[in-house]
């Protein structure tokens, strides 16, 4: 098979498995929005929205929800397929065993990346993200535009994807963590012995707006599970909110979206 037919065979395979959950995170996206905003204490967060935080938002939301997974795209069917072409469906893995990898191994190395985003080197690059006054779901994706460049996800599922013999289940993972990263930033807390149930393995919403308080911010570093926290030391719960959120900076909205650095 030529190179080229190999790449068009890969990229075509790619797309409509990305289509499929991409439809998926669209309509759980959707209803986060829909249930965040229509009750009364939505119309508050909506009225309480600036001009800036739209902009910087929805840019955000744009770049990371098309452009990261087509560069993913790229980076599978053509990239890859050059640098390792004998490589491509490699790992006959079980379902089970790449939906651990994804869920599990993945999210502990998010942990160690999240907290590298927080030293005082790659601060800058991540700062963006905590200047959000407020969790409603929207502020997911607010950072710099390139910084998905520094998070392990892009890179990682790009080659584990590759490297799968059958990538359904470990895509669907992604989309999973996707929508819990979603949930995570809105402020649907779940109650009684159902939130017991879950924040004993997950971080909850209200674990994630303490890392996004306006002084206690390098804690709860973890993305799906609240484990490697607990392990390593910086895992807080509180049961009451934090009274103010986002850090305070005074960059303009080109020092937010292209050059957080002074």
């Amino acid at each position: 098979m030529e190179m080229i037919d190999f790449i068009k065979i890969t990229l075509h395979s790619f797309v409509g498995q990305l289509d499929d959950n991409t439809l998926l995170l669209s309509a759980g996206f959707t209803l986060l929005l829909i249930v965040t905003f229509c009750r009364p204490s939505g119309f508050v967060l909506l009225k309480n929205r600036k001009a800036d935080d739209w902009l910087l938002d929805l840019s955000n939301l744009f770049v990371q929800g098309t452009f990261i997974p087509w560069l993913q795209v790229i980076l599978i069917a053509v990239l890859l397929t050059e640098l390792l072409p004998g490589w491509s469906g490699s790992l006959a893995w079980h379902p089970v065993f790449a939906f651990l990898f994804c869920f599990v191994v993945v999210d502990y190395g998010y942990y160690w990346n999240h907290r590298l985003l927080h030293s005082k080197r790659f601060w800058p690059i991540h700062m963006v993200h905590h200047t959000a006054k407020q969790m409603d779901v929207l502020p997911t994706s607010r950072n710099t535009l390139w910084t998905s460049f520094f998070i392990l996800y892009l890179w990682v599922n790009g080659v584990m994807l590759y490297l799968l013999e059958n990538p359904e289940v470990y895509l669907l993972t992604i989309t999973l963590t996707a929508l819990l990263d979603l949930w995570r930033h809105s402020r649907l807390q779940p109650k009684g012995l159902f939130g017991k149930l879950l924040g004993s393995v997950l971080v909850l919403p209200n674990d994630h707006a303490w890392h996004h308080s306006q002084d206690i911010y390098d804690i709860n570093f973890g993305a799906n599970l609240n484990l490697w926290d607990r392990l390593h030391g910086s895992w807080l719960r509180n049961n009451r909110e934090p009274e103010n959120l986002g850090v305070v900076s005074d960059m303009n909205m080109i020092s937010k979206l292209w050059w957080p650095f002074r």
